[in-house]
C-alpha cells in the first residue's frame, strides 16, 4: 500500500508528528518520492514551522533530510534558500514574512535537499495555496504540527497524515493508546455552532439563544440535545470541574473550534465519554492514514511487525510502516 494511494485526488495533505523523531519527515519523503514516481511533478512543498535541517535544533538528533523532485514547486523562507541545493527558479515573492525572512515561491530544476519554513498564520497558509494554485501546483504537503491543527483546518480542505513511534514511550502499548486517542480527535465529527457564543463557554439547549457558563460545576445534568459551545481551548482543569459537577451527561455535545482545542489527557477524555458525553468540532480534519516507526531515537525498539498490528486494531485508517 503506497501513500499515495490513501491521499489521491486531495489537493492538500499535511504531515502530523505525535512526538519528534516519529518518522514524520520519513513518511513526506516517501510520499514525494510516490508522487515523482508517478510523474505528478506539479507537487508543492511548504511547512507551518521549520523542517528540512540534518539536525534538530531543540534536541540535537539527526534529521533526514528533505528530498524534492525537479518541477515541484516549494515555499520557504529566504534565509534557508542557500541552504536548498536544487537548481531552481524562482517564481514569486509572496510578501509573507516569517522569522527569517519573505517566503519565497520556487520551481525545482533538479533534484536535491531542501530546507523549509513557511507561514505560520491561517491567513497567509490560505494566501500561499492561492500562490500555488495559480502556478498549477497541486497536491501541497504542508508539513505540520498537533499543536497547529487550527492553521491546517482552516487552510487545508485535504487530509492529514499522522506519524507515531517508539520515540513517544517505551512501552509500546501506551505509543498505542495515546496515538487512537489523537486519531480519534482527529475524526470528531464537524458541526456548526448552534448560535452565537456568549462568553467563553455557552449551553444551548432548546432554546435559541445560549446562556453563558461561568462554573462548570454546576450546569447539572443535561437535557437532551444541549450543546456546550468552547470558545478556544477546553483544558484539562475545565474538564475536571465539569466531571464534579454531574454524574450524568447524556445528551450533551462538546463543541469546540478544531481538534488541537480539546487540551485534555486521554483518560479524562475517557471518562467523559464513558458519561455519555459526545464531542464535535467546528472545524473538522480527516485522517487518511497512520505511519508507524518501530526504532527510537533513544536506542529502544519495538518489533516492527507486532507494533504496526497492533496499531491498526486501535485506528479504523491504514497504518503504514514508512521503512518497509
Amino acid at each position: 500500500m503506497r501513500l499515495l494511494d490513501l491521499t489521491a485526488g486531495e489537493p492538500a495533505v499535511a504531515m502530523l508528528g505525535m512526538c519528534k523523531n516519529a518518522g514524520k519527515t520519513t513518511a513526506l519523503n516517501r510520499l514525494i518520492r510516490e508522487l515523482g514516481e508517478a510523474g505528478a511533478a506539479s507537487a508543492a512543498l511548504t511547512s507551518i514551522g521549520r523542517d528540512g535541517e540534518a539536525r534538530d535544533l531543540v534536541t540535537g538528533t539527526d534529521k533526514p533530510p528533505i528530498y524534492m523532485r525537479e518541477g515541484m514547486l516549494a515555499a520557504t523562507a529566504e534565509q534557508l534558500l542557500s541552504l536548498c541545493d536544487v537548481s531552481r527558479e524562482i517564481l514569486s515573492a509572496t510578501g509573507l514574512y516569517t522569522s527569517l525572512g519573505e517566503v519565497i515561491l520556487f520551481r525545482a530544476r533538479s533534484d536535491g535537499f531542501v530546507q523549509l519554513a513557511g507561514p505560520g498564520i491561517v491567513a497567509h497558509m490560505k494566501r500561499l495555496r492561492g500562490e500555488f494554485a495559480r502556478f498549477g501546483a497541486s497536491p501541497v504537503l504542508i508539513d505540520g504540527a498537533l499543536s497547529r491543527l487550527s492553521l491546517l483546518a482552516g487552510a487545508s480542505d485535504g487530509v492529514c497524515v499522522l506519524s507515531t513511534g517508539a520515540s513517544l514511550d517505551r512501552n509500546p502499548d501506551r505509543v498505542v493508546a495515546e496515538t487512537a486517542y489523537v486519531a480519534a480527535l482527529l475524526g470528531l465529527p464537524e458541526k456548526a455552532a448552534p448560535g452565537a457564543p456568549r462568553g467563553k463557554l455557552t449551553l444551548f439547549g432548546a432554546e435559541p439563544e445560549g446562556r453563558p457558563v461561568t462554573d462548570l460545576a454546576r450546569i447539572g445534568r443535561a437535557e437532551p440535545e444541549e450543546t456546550l459551545l468552547s470558545e478556544g481551548a477546553f483544558t484539562e482543569t475545565q474538564a475536571r470541574a465539569l466531571l464534579r459537577g454531574y454524574t450524568k451527561k447524556e445528551g450533551l455535545t462538546l463543541l469546540v473550534r478544531d481538534a488541537s482545542c480539546l487540551m485534555l489527557k486521554r483518560e479524562t477524555y475517557e471518562a467523559l465519554a464513558a458519561r455519555g458525553m459526545d464531542f464535535a468540532v467546528r472545524q473538522g480534519t480527516r485522517l487518511a492514514a497512520v505511519t508507524v516507526n518501530s526504532v527510537s531515537a533513544g536506542g529502544w525498539r519495538f518489533d516492527g511487525d507486532e507494533f504496526r498490528e497492533k496499531m491498526q486494531a486501535a485506528v479504523n485508517v491504514p497504518v503504514l510502516d514508512v521503512k518497509k
